[in-house]
């Protein structure tokens, strides 16, 4: 019984060995895809995982390694067979640009023969071929059968599809599939600035979505075919595994404006939800740069299918509420694009073994959501410009309607005016005497209003208004702008001692000094109230006010007031302020610092001229 075992036990090693088949390079090779091979994640060094110890390896065959979100580093093992008489040099491409480091390690007799570094870790022109792809060159000796044993570390899932190339096959192969990728990359960069140009000539929004969202698919498809690192950023190439998650996320975004624009969605709970979940989802776009690679493909490939879902439900629910094309070709591309993320699910997160080629229905998908998006924006604007159409006709029809009506208003129009025309000059002469009348009238009544009746001068009332005037001549001609502030000393013993009609003619006397010390036609001079005067002097300068408030205190203070052949002697307090305006909105500002320097003036001494700042 043991030994019928141990003959079963060693059949079955024999069939595996048998079914696991290496690479043969042969005259005729071209590419080989290497689906049967060993990988172990035990290994400490390429020495170690060269002896490979069978009990720490584990085998597939006749499908690429892909081990999901294994976040160890994998040592993958095979052998490649040189039946050529002559040593002979083929590419080994990994085809995932997207691994963050690996170790090429190339072993014959138990020399290593080359050692290459590979990976989006490395600077694109640190790289031995450079190539988006990556790839290592292996010198095969004639007749032999060398081993290869890989090293990968990948933070966001372990994906290993590898293929041998025969140089000049490559070489054929790449320039075909790039100029491929280029021409349709580059279509849906043309796609995209057509729709912004639409937008730039229609301003109409939904073109600049539809444009926005068709570029960044074609980045995307670029990212994903690896030309990010030969051509956007060479010298940070790690940055193209943060930028395809950004690029899914922006995208999912910017469906929902332009959703926005086709549904002309109403107010709703599910609505409402929708634009929460979003505005969480946009606000941790913001911060997901702090997140490790590994955690940000897996949100991305959480979070995204489950707003695009959303998307597609609150569009459904907007088709059968209200019918149209724009809206059915919306569904449809948000039905492929999340088709596309129903792919990238499985093969990252390793669901189903899809080979390098099942890349073609990721560009299916995003080609046909891309003409979806254009041919429902275009759509809307056509049914937009035939809307407006019929409102034009619609409106001209209804103006030849009222044309008719209009010629017989205005034959009517016509008699009734002429009937008017003729009144209306009867009734303006009329006006017109009576405005003349009116404004002679006023005219007087403004000359009443402005001046006091007492002295003659400027009442209150006028400086009020001058002096807003003059704060806005200050500010715009920047020129300094002065006021004096002038008060009678002891006024109430004058009243006391000789009377309100003597006190009366005592500061008419004083009004007319004043007005007599006032030279320029711009130099206004108002009775503020009581026995205080103000003096309005625009364009003086700091010295020339005090020059002539001292002039006027001097003349008060020496000429004596006769009143019914009573001589009485006054004197007069005054403050000044001077300032160039920088702010009309306060024209207190003036009156309350030549008050300051006047209440100064009256409270140390009287009969001076006190200028603010008030002296320390």
């Amino acid at each position: 019984m043991t030994c019928a075992k141990a003959f079963l036990s060693l059949l079955m090693l024999l069939c595996a060995f048998c079914s696991f088949a290496n690479p043969v390079i042969t005259k005729n090779f071209k590419s080989i895809k290497v689906d049967t091979l060993s990988y172990s994640f035990s290994p400490t060094s390429p020495q170690n995982a060269y002896k490979n110890n069978s009990d720490d390896w584990q085998k597939i065959a006749h499908k690429p390694l892909n081990l999901g979100f294994e976040q160890r580093p994998v040592w993958l093992s095979f052998t490649v067979k040189n039946t050529l008489s002559v040593k002979t040099s083929p590419l080994l491409s990994l085809d995932n640009p997207l691994l963050n480091e690996v170790q090429v390690y190339h072993f014959y007799d138990s020399k290593l023969l080359s050692h290459t570094q590979l990976g989006d870790s490395f600077a694109f022109a640190k790289r031995t071929l450079k190539s988006e792809s990556l790839l290592a060159k292996l010198t095969l000796p004639a007749n032999s059968v060398s081993t290869v044993i890989i090293k990968v570390n990948n933070a966001a899932g372990l994906r290993v599809p590898i293929t041998l190339w025969q140089q000049d096959a490559y070489l054929i192969h790449k320039t075909k599939l790039n100029l491929v990728f280029g021409l349709l990359i580059g279509f849906l960069f043309s796609l995209a600035m057509s729709c912004l140009v639409l937008y730039g000539f229609s301003r109409k929004l939904y073109f600049a979505y539809a444009g926005v969202i068709t570029l960044t698919l074609g980045v995307l498809l670029a990212y994903l075919c690896g030309f990010g690192v030969r051509y956007f950023h060479p010298n940070v190439p790690a940055a193209q595994q943060f930028m395809i998650p950004v690029l899914l996320m922006l995208t999912t975004l910017i469906f929902l404006p332009l959703q926005k624009q086709l549904c002309q969605t109403k107010t709703s709970k599910l609505i409402t939800g929708q634009s929460i979940v979003t505005s969480i989802f946009a606000v941790t776009l913001l911060f997901i740069w702090a997140l490790p690679n590994a955690l940000l493909t897996i949100y991305c490939l959480i979070a995204t299918p489950i707003v695009v879902c959303y998307y597609l439900i609150t569009t459904i629910i907007c088709m059968r509420n209200t019918p149209s094309k724009p809206i059915q070709a919306l569904i449809v591309a948000l039905a492929l694009f999340l088709l596309v993320l129903i792919y990238l699910i499985i093969a990252v997160f390793g669901l189903y073994p899809l080979s390098r080629s099942s890349l073609g229905f990721v560009f299916v998908c995003f080609f046909s959501s891309t003409f979806c998006l254009c041919y429902s924006v275009m759509k809307l604007f056509i049914l937009e410009r035939d809307e407006q159409v019929i409102t034009q006709q619609t409106l001209i029809a209804e103006n030849a309607a009222q044309d008719t009506l209009l010629k017989e208003r205005l034959m009517l129009q016509e008699q009734t005016q002429k009937e008017l025309e003729s009144q209306v000059d009867e009734r303006t002469f009329e006006l017109q005497v009576t405005l003349r009348e009116l404004e002679d009238k006023n005219h007087e009544l403004e000359q009443l209003n402005m001046e006091d009746a007492l002295t003659g001068v400027k009442n209150r009332r006028f400086f009020d208004k001058k002096l807003i005037m003059e704060l806005r001549r200050s500010r715009r001609e920047q020129t300094p702008l002065s006021i004096i502030m002038l008060d009678i000393d002891r006024f109430k013993s004058v009243n006391d001692n000789y009377g309100h009609l003597t006190g009366d003619q005592v500061i008419r006397a004083v009004a007319d000094t004043i007005k007599q010390h006032l030279k320029r036609p711009l130099d206004e001079v108002a009775r503020y109230g009581g026995e205080e005067f103000v003096i309005l002097l625009p364009n003086t300068p700091h010295d020339g006010t005090l020059e002539i408030a001292d002039r006027i205190r001097k003349a008060i203070e020496t000429n004596q007031i006769n009143v019914a052949g009573t001589f009485i002697n006054v004197t007069v307090s005054a403050g000044t302020y001077t300032a160039v305006t920088d702010d009309i909105n306060n024209p207190e500002l003036f009156t309350h610092n030549a008050d300051k320097a006047l209440y100064y003036a009256k409270q140390n001494g009287r009969n001076q001229v006190i200028s603010f700042p008030i002296p320390q």
